[in-house]
């Protein structure tokens, strides 16, 4: 796809659409609500140089693809660091990168922002309003507050507050405190940038943490008043992200999960590889299974690198699309993890599969990560029989299985413990199983 030229203007003086937002943590701290109280799905994407390296012309091309996927999230930083992420923490330059008009988002201090960067901030921010998107924004990176020590507890209380002040209105941002860090030492920095956040939005708008590779910030920031959700970021170990998401989950007190940084799609440098579109369903679907959110990421597209704007389209990107279309098919906000649907075949690692059921029985899902055959528990499904469907998560094609006796409704003590054997449909690579209840 190449990014559409010539609309900038037209679409800058444009007042920004109503959004959804802003979200809200439920009641029962499982999920995210909007502004009208209705549950709200969280379908990220990583665009960490959106507003420092994308013009306007690339923004809105890249935006509009995302919004026609249904992605509803953008995660992206604001004190953006080319070299530091591409050479691991090794930039020695002590301010930000400069966007695509050369202004940077601070010189001489982050207590002393640049008013010209932010307007385009601004910009992009509203530009993602017009498009239901929501912005999920990083202050900076986590090199300058670890290598470079740029940030102290000062200026980064002093930076947050700024920024979440000028911001506070806007109901299409999210914050992501920390930058790709273990807090460690400088934990009284990030906790000082949290709460400026905090005080500067005064709780307009929701506030994680984004810490480095096989963490989640739960570890660290679980009961920091101003950490809302949970972020985890698996890198390689994707296999672990079914356990990851579920131990975040049980935690108290209760907070919404989120895969905020799983493997990227074609991402060349992890050694649990190739990371195929096989790959990043599976992790979404470990994710949702294990009731948590999923944010998506492209390798080539997120690095800018030479004719990235040709990766908008790639398999795993369309087929995030079809992930959010099967899993809000049923009231997903009202399902919990449910492994112990599987009487047998439930599998382990890179085969592992997983299900979600309705708290009160009315229906369930299975996700089958490969070539497989599971013994599924019937009655655990409340109804006298289910309705077994399955769905391609590649390109939504439905099969019917078949519609069963659950043994619930029978007479007696107990339900009896019907089971029935199901497998992955032919020349699938993976299935999403639904079983309904009926009459």
């Amino acid at each position: 796809m190449s990014p559409k030229k010539g609309r900038t203007r037209a679409r800058a003086r444009k007042r920004p659409a109503a959004t959804p937002g802003p979200i809200r943590v439920s009641q029962d701290g499982t999920h995210f609500v909007d502004a009208a109280g209705k549950p709200f799905f969280w379908l990220g994407d990583t665009a960490w140089p959106l507003v420092t390296n994308y013009c306007p012309e690339d923004a809105e091309a890249y935006l509009e693809n995302r919004a026609q996927k249904g992605f509803t999230v953008i995660q992206t930083v604001i004190g953006w660091s080319a070299d530091a992420v591409q050479n691991q923490g090794r930039k020695r330059e002590r301010t930000a990168d400069p966007n695509y008009a050369g202004e940077r988002a601070w010189t001489k201090s982050p207590a002393r922002p640049n008013e010209a960067f932010f307007r385009h901030v601004d910009h992009m921010v509203d530009l993602a309003a017009e498009k239901g998107l929501f912005l999920a924004i990083i202050p900076a990176l986590g090199n300058f507050v670890h290598e470079l020590e740029v940030f102290n507890t000062r200026n980064a209380r002093s930076y947050g507050r700024w920024l979440g002040k000028r911001y506070k209105d806007r109901a299409n941002v999210v914050w992501i405190n920390g930058g790709d860090r273990w807090p460690a030492q400088y934990a009284p920095v990030w906790r000082a940038l949290g709460r400026g956040l905090r005080e500067g939005s005064e709780g307009a708008q929701l506030i994680t943490f984004h810490v480095c590779g096989w963490h989640s910030s739960s570890q660290c920031f679980h009961n920091e008043d101003w950490l809302d959700f949970n972020f985890i970021q698996t890198w390689t170990d994707w296999t672990q992200i079914h356990a990851a998401v579920t131990t975040d989950g049980l935690m108290v007190p209760r907070k919404p999960v989120l895969l905020g940084e799983p493997a990227y799609e074609d991402g060349p440098e992890y050694p649990k590889g190739p990371i195929t579109p096989l790959v990043m369903r599976r992790q979404a679907w470990w994710a949702f299974m294990a009731g948590g959110y999923f944010t998506y990421g492209q390798n080539q597209m997120w690095r800018m690198e030479p004719g990235w704007q040709a990766a908008f389209d790639t398999p795993g990107a369309c087929q995030m699309g079809q992930f959010k279309a099967i899993a809000t098919s049923r009231p997903w906000w009202k399902m919990v993890p449910d492994q112990g649907l599987f009487a047998a075949g439930v599998g382990s690692e890179q085969t592992l599969n997983a299900a979600r059921r309705a708290v009160d029985g009315t229906c369930a899902m299975a996700y089958l990560s490969s070539q497989c055959h599971v013994l599924i528990q019937l009655d655990r499904i409340v109804t006298r029989r289910a309705k077994a469907t399955f769905v391609n998560p590649q390109d939504g094609t439905e099969l019917e299985a078949g519609t069963y006796e659950t043994g619930y409704m029978q007479p007696g003590i107990f339900p009896r413990a019907y089971t029935q054997w199901f497998s992955t449909p032919a020349r699938w690579e993976d299935a999403v199983l639904i079983l309904d209840g009926v009459d």
